[in-house]
C-alpha cells in the first residue's frame, strides 16, 4: 500500500476514536472536553482526506484551513463548511482557564455547544469516510 494511503488510514482511525471520546465525554456532561475532542476529530479526518490526495497539512490544525484545502480537491466539502469553522473556537478555549473571560471552560461551554460540535464533527467524518472509500481499499 502506498505510504500516504496508509497514513490517511491512520489519521482517519484516530479521528474516529477522537469522535468516540467526544461522545463519551458528552454523556458524562464534560462539554468543554466534548468540544475539544470534536474539533480534534474533524481536523484529523480532514487531514486524512488530504493524505489521500497526496498532501500533508502538518502546519495547521485549523478545521477551516483544512476544509479550504479539501475544497481544492472536492467541491462536496462545501456542504460542511458553513458551521465547521465554529470548531476552531474550541481548540484553545476548551482547555485553558484564561481563554474565556469570567469563568472557566468547564463552566461556560454548554450542552448545546457540545451537541453542535459532535454533530459537525460527525458530518465531517461521514463525508471523509465516503470519499475515503473511493480511494482506499476497505481492508488495510
Amino acid at each position: 500500500m502506498e505510504g500516504l494511503a496508509k497514513e490517511a488510514d491512520r489519521w482517519f482511525r484516530q479521528a474516529e476514536n477522537d469522535l468516540k471520546a467526544a461522545q463519551w465525554s458528552q454523556q458524562g456532561g464534560f462539554h468543554a472536553q466534548t468540544c475539544f475532542w470534536a474539533q480534534q476529530s474533524a481536523a484529523k479526518a480532514l487531514r486524512a482526506f488530504l493524505f489521500i490526495n497526496k498532501e500533508d497539512a502538518k502546519e495547521t490544525r485549523s478545521v477551516s484551513e483544512l476544509l479550504e484545502r479539501c475544497l481544492t480537491y472536492d467541491e462536496e466539502f462545501k456542504s460542511v463548511i458553513e458551521h465547521s469553522s465554529r470548531l476552531d473556537i474550541y481548540y484553545k478555549t476548551t482547555r485553558y482557564p484564561d481563554s474565556l473571560p469570567g469563568g472557566i471552560p468547564a463552566e461556560l461551554i454548554s450542552s448545546r455547544d457540545s451537541k453542535e460540535a459532535v454533530k459537525i464533527a460527525s458530518d465531517i467524518l461521514s463525508l471523509v469516510e465516503e470519499k475515503r472509500k473511493a480511494y482506499v481499499p476497505e481492508r488495510m
